[in-house]
């Protein structure tokens, strides 16, 4: 599962959610489901704005994590 890493993110540099909407033009409830983790997919867009906002790269934002489910079976090779 994909998680976005905002939450952590913004506390690592002091910063609130109002603060990356003031400085990145996005919605609040959408930075306010990504810091949630509470969103099923990623726009483009969304993380460009991010991205330039926070002077980051996307992987600074997303992570990719195997047991968010663990309930789920995964395939082995």
């Amino acid at each position: 599962m994909i998680v976005c890493k905002l939450k952590e993110v913004l506390k690592d540099r002091g910063w609130t959610r109002y603060k990356l909407q003031q400085k990145s033009g996005i919605t609040y409830p959408t930075l306010n489901a990504l810091y949630y983790g509470r969103n099923q997919g990623y726009s483009a867009d969304v993380l460009n704005k991010l991205c330039i906002a926070l002077d980051c790269k996307p992987g600074d934002l997303l992570e990719w994590r195997r047991d968010r489910f663990p309930r789920t079976k995964h395939k082995s090779k």
